[in-house]
Parts: C-alpha cells; structure tokens; sequence
C-alpha cells in the first residue's frame, strides 16, 4: 500500500509538471513523439543519438516470415538460435551478449515489459508477440536506453502491434501449411472511425517441431479498441491470452546420440512445456497543449508455466544423477507469475535553457511475485518422489528518468539519466531431510539496491543526407533467479554493469539507406562464481562494428529506378573476452566452468550476415537471401571438437553434448507472394534452410539441433 501511494502521488506530480510545462512549451506541433504512443524511436529520426533498425510492414510483408526469429536475426548486431519451429522461445543476443532466452535484451509489446516471464526477477523469454499482431519491429541501441528498462546492456526490442481500424469495418484471414506437419490459421476483425475502433485477433499454429516428438499448438486471442474521447484524451486498452502446449523439450544431446541421429532422443518422449498467459495494457494520452503531452500506462501480465524433463542439466559432480546427461533424472517444474507496473510520461517541447529543447520526464513502479518449484518425479508422468526446490521472489522496483535533447544548428545534444531502486524478497525452500514431499524453509534474503544511470550522445546533420550520431551510457542487467543459490543458501548478487559507448553514421543515397557503428561495452560486475558463491566479480569487453544498408540495384547502377534490391546486416565482433580468470557457475547457456582472461566469451560468434536479393513489383514479389554465423565457443574454457572431452561425469567425459565448439553455418532462405491488381486475395511461399543443412544450433542443456528444411505455403484474404 505505502508503495502504491508514493506511485500514485508521483503520477500526480506528472500531471502538474505538465501543466507547468504549458508555461514555456513552444506553440508547434511536437516532433521526435511518434503519435501512437507505442514507440521507443523518435519520429525524427536525424535526432536520434544512437544507433537503430526498423523492420517495417512492407518488409514484414515481403518476407511473410514464419516467426519472429526470421525478422530479427536480419538486424546488425543480432545474433539469434532458434530451438523450436514455432519460435515461441526466444534466444535473441546483441553485440555479443548470450543470447539464451533473450535475458540480456529487453523485449517489450507497445513499449511495456510484457515479454519477459518477469524482466527483474526471471529474465526468460518463453513467449514472442505473434507475427500476425505485429505492425513492426524496433530496435533500439546507444544512449537513448536510459528511458527504458531493466537490460540496457546491449539494446532492446519493441514489438509494435497493429493499430485498430479508423475507416470502417476491416479484415483479413490467413490460412498456411507446410512440411513437417506445419498447420497455421489467422483472422482479423475490426471496425472503427475517427471517434476510436476495436479489433479482434484469433491465431492457431501447430506442427511437428524440428526434433521428433517435439510438435507444438499454440493459440493465441487478442482484443484491442480504441476511444478518442475528444481532441486532447484518448483511451487504448488490449488484452491478450496466450496458450501453449507442446512436446518442445529443453534437453541436448550427447554427442553420441547426435552422431546416431540428431534429430531423435530416446527417451524424451513425452516431455512437455504448457504455458497459459494473461496480458492486459492499458494507455492514457492526454494532449495538454501545443508541443506537450502526458501518456500514462498499466500494464499486467500473469502467467502459469510448467515443463516436465527427462534429464537434468547442471553438471555440478562427477558421478551420476544430476548432471549425468545419459541418466534419466524426470522433474517437473511449475512456476507462476505476477507481474504489474504503472508509468506515467511527460514530454514536452521547451527552451528553458535559452536553446530549444525537446524533454521527456518520467517514473515507472513495477511489481513482480514469483513461485518456482521443482519436484522429482519416478517417471516422466510418475509420482512425485521429492520435493527438491521452491523459490519465492518478490520484487518491488521504482524507476525515475528524464531526459533532454538540445537543439541546436546542426547539432543535438542528449543528456539522460536514470535511477533505478530494485527491492528483492527471496524465500528459498528445500526438501525437507525428514520427510522429502515436504518443503522446509531455508534460507530468506532481503537486499536492496539503487542504481544511477547516466546517458549522454548527440547527432551532427552538417552533412547532406548524412547524420552523425554516438554516445556513452551505462547499462545494467539484474541477476538470473539461479546466480544467486548456492549449498542450500541465498547469495546476496546485484546487477551487472556496464559502460556503453558507440560512433557512427547513417544516411541516404539515391539507391537507399545505410548505417555504420563501432561500439564497444566494457562490463563489470559479472555474476561468477568465488570461492564456491556467487559474486559479483567478473569483467568482460565487447567491441564490434555493425553495417547495414538497402539500396536499389536499378538506381545504383543505371541512376534509375527498378525493382530489384539488395539488402545487408554484417556485424564483425573484433573482441568478445573475460577480462580476468574465474569460474561461471548455473545452467548451460553461460558455458559452464573455469574461463582464463582473454578467453573469447561463449554464444559470441565473431561474423554474423544476412544478405538478401529481392523483387518488389506490384503483383509479384520475390526474396532469396543468406545467413551466416561464423564459428563459436559453446563453453567458457573455448574447448574445440564435436565432442570435446569436458566436465559431465567421470565415464563420459568424450560424449558430453555441453562441450565443444559449434562450427560456422551459412543457410539459404527464400520466400515469394503474389497478388493480382485490384485483387484482395494473395498467395505466398516461404522457404527455410533450402540445403537441408545439418548444422548445430546450441550446446545448451546438451546438443540442440538446428532446424532442417522447411516449407510453408499459405492464402491471405482480406476484406
């Protein structure tokens, strides 16, 4: 209650810092604000001091991906693995960061965390926004991280979704099918008019996954209206629920099994992830006058997830059991969670300094409470045996920030800064010795921690149709939920940190666009183990140059128009390092084991391409295009092999599917629609790995196959 008043009371301070803002807000229109209110970029783009990539409608319609993952791994800076066909758990990374379940990329839907099971408390992203909502894609990297948060580290992702109707009533059905049992159907209804609109959303996917007796169903419902009450207040509020109930399984191979047939587990079978999920969001846009206005937003997310495993994944002694990838060890894992924030955010044009000015101020509560458990069970549907582990988080965060961009000439100047103060409750239970189906407390911690993050960067427009941008931020990520148990007791860990910097260019051409970033990331504070613990006492250093660019190939060399183009994302990570010799303790995605100072940190690949040949005409559209990813360490001790011989279990040191490097892939992808003049139906194909590759994707929890071939065709209508 006290924390609900003090947010409450902040928002009315908002409101009258609005007000006040009248007093010296210039009487112009409001540039950099993008109308919708859902975006993190700026509508002036040249004013933006960092770097940024847009994936737009057009685009998300010429490629007619299947999943998320297709779009974003197009992205300079992006690294993604994909684990599953239906592309619901997320693994995206930037600039080097591991990408296992997105938990080093803050992922938002309309600009609100909704993403994350919990962004604080349980970074791990299970759920993506399915494409079929999707307007576009926004990625955010540089200084003007220190308006969002958690996880500014390497950037963020907004999934922007599709605005409701404003002329009538509008709709569209999608209908696709393809190999591997793929099966797919969306509709789209909505109506509406200057006055507001509502729209509702139905989608179902289903197939077999990439391994056997790995298929998927998923379904989501979403609902969405509008009401513009009058010129200055206007109302948005969406709803969404989400379901999954698949065979998708978290655990690898060895490298055995891999050899005998990577795409089979004996043993597996019926290994289950469920998912139900509740998200409401809710938007107040209140117009207070020319060039300011005030957007408050609540959003809630509740979600019950659960996952049966037939082998466990932590490697933590030399015998058999837990850690023993060829024993079956069958657990079952439920957690819940209850997630809630409240942001109000003003922003307003002025020239209070004697410059003019454009400001954005603002403070956010958010509210988390989770309950993981995990019990060990006689088989993978048996009894349960034990009560090995109950976690109870309960996080309390309050954000303020403000920001101010100086205009000047040719010149922007952005200076930012946040201050975040995270409250953790932890109540750690074990089983207890006298009785295993029963929990027993062990262990509770309270900490609290506040945290400044500053923000500076500026843009240069002195040159035509070119803008030069950099910046320097710091950036800070909380602990996963498992850096932090160690022996039965909690360890008191904070965030880690980092400090960002960046320089680069973006501009036109005649034949198209083009950006160009050098960053580099220098992180301390890395959790890693000492001594037996956790503790914050890791560093490592991040440097890389990013380009992209699309341009015409009639304008590029003809100086005319035609419907060709070419498209690039190249990112060339020079350093991915420790800066010190330690230990990194947990699951698989951070390598497992012992790390010397210059060793190159895992899931880091040094190149990663996407290249794109495309033709845009009116009826036809077609895309052939590659990928690449270059060679990369699956452990921290960067051990080479298929089967590098490492730490599983005493008697099987050489088949241990956590181990060793994962060699470089390059894969071919194509799609094509069409749809006939003045026609309101089209048709498309897309196609993933032509080749059919074999390639690894990951040494997560073992080895994780990637996807083989895939073919999806499908019919749009609308109406």
């Amino acid at each position: 209650m006290f924390a609900f008043r003090n947010t409450a009371m902040a928002s009315a301070v908002m409101v009258l810092i609005g007000q006040a803002g009248l007093a010296f807000a210039d009487e112009k229109a409001l540039p950099g604000v993008e109308v919708s209110g859902s975006s993190i970029l700026p509508s002036n783009i040249e004013n933006l001091p960092g770097s940024s990539y847009v994936v737009d409608s057009k685009q998300l319609e010429l490629r007619q991906p299947l999943t998320v993952l297709e779009l974003v791994r197009e992205v300079p800076g992006v690294h993604v693995v994909s684990e599953d066909t239906a592309g619901t758990h997320l693994n995206i990374g930037l600039r080097g960061l591991n990408p296992r379940r997105s938990s080093r990329t803050l992922l938002l839907e309309d600009g609100a965390p909704v993403v994350f099971f919990a962004p604080y408390g349980d970074p791990s992203a299970h759920y993506s926004t399915p494409l079929e909502r999707i307007d576009r894609v926004e990625v955010l990297k540089g200084s003007g991280q220190v308006l969002y948060g958690p996880q500014t580290l390497g950037g963020m992702i907004n999934f922007v979704t599709k605005p409701v109707p404003r002329n009538g009533f509008e709709g569209s059905a999608r209908l696709s099918a393809g190999t591997d049992g793929y099966r797919g159907a969306h509709l789209n209804m909505g109506t509406g008019s200057e006055q507001g609109g509502i729209m509702i959303d139905l989608l179902r996917r289903e197939g077999d996954g990439i391994r056997q007796q790995h298929g998927f169903e998923i379904q989501d419902i979403a609902v969405k209206g509008q009401l513009n009450i009058n010129s200055q207040h206007s109302i948005t509020a969406k709803y969404s629920h989400f379901e999954e109930d698949s065979l998708f399984s978290e655990t690898g191979l060895t490298a055995q099994e891999y050899l005998n047939n990577p795409y089979s587990l004996p043993g597996s079978e019926g290994e289950r992830f469920t998912m139900d999920r509740d998200t409401l969001q809710l938007i107040h846009r209140w117009e207070l006058g020319e060039g300011a206005r005030l957007t408050s937003q609540f959003y809630h997310s509740s979600i019950k997830r659960q996952s049966r495993r037939s082998r466990e994944f932590e490697p933590d002694d030399n015998t058999t059991g837990e850690g023993d990838l060829a024993t079956a060890d069958f657990a079952i894992r439920p957690r819940e969670y209850e997630v809630w924030g409240i942001e109000p955010k003003l922003e307003f044009k002025h020239s209070a300094f004697g410059v003019s000015s454009e400001a954005v101020i603002g403070m956010r509560y958010h509210k988390e409470d989770i309950d993981r458990k995990k019990f060990l069970l006689s088989s993978l549907y048996g009894s349960v045996t034990n009560f090995d582990e109950r976690l109870l988080v309960d996080v309390e965060s309050t954000a303020f920030y403000a920001q101010n961009t100086f205009l000047t000439g040719n010149w922007t100047v952005t200076p930012g800064l946040r201050v975040e103060r995270m409250d953790l409750t932890k109540t750690l239970f074990v089983e207890d010795g006298a009785n295993p189906l029963q929990f027993v407390q062990a262990d509770r911690l309270q900490s609290s921690k506040t945290e400044t993050l500053p923000g500076l960067g500026f843009t240069w427009n002195g040159l035509s149709n070119m803008t030069v941008f950099g910046g320097v931020h710091r950036g800070f990520a909380p602990p996963r939920p498992d850096r932090d148990v160690t022996n039965n007791m909690l360890q008191r860990v904070t965030p880690e940190l980092a400090t960002i910097s960046e320089f680069g260019l973006r501009g036109q051409v005649r034949s198209g666009t083009w950006e160009a970033t050098l960053f580099n990331m220098d992180i301390k504070d890395l959790v890693v183990q000492a001594g037996g613990v956790f503790r914050n006492e890791g560093r490592a250093k991040h440097t890389g140059l990013e380009l992209a660019g699309r341009l015409n190939l009639g304008e590029l060399f003809a100086n005319k128009a035609n419907p060709y183009f070419v498209s690039m994302a190249y990112t060339n990570l020079f350093t991915a390092k420790f800066k010190d010799s330690g230990v990194v303790g947990g699951e698989g995605e951070d390598g497992y084991g012992d790390y010397q100072a210059g060793n190159r940190l895992p899931y880091a690949p040094k190149h990663t391409l996407a290249l794109n040949l495309s033709y845009e005409a009116a009826q036809w559209k077609a895309r052939v295009g590659a990928t690449h990813l270059s060679r990369q360490f699956a452990n921290t001790e960067n051990l080479t092999g298929t089967g590098a011989a490492g730490f599983c279990t005493t008697g099987n040191l050489g088949l241990c599917g956590l181990y060793g490097e994962i060699e470089a892939v390059t894969l071919v992808n194509a799609g094509m629609s069409y749809q006939p003049t003045g026609s309101k139906v089209g048709y498309f194909l897309n196609a993933e790995n032509l080749t059919d590759k074999q390639y690894i994707a990951a040494r997560t929890n073992g080895i994780q196959p990637g996807r083989g071939r895939q073919v999806i065709a499908g019919i749009n209508v609308r109406f």
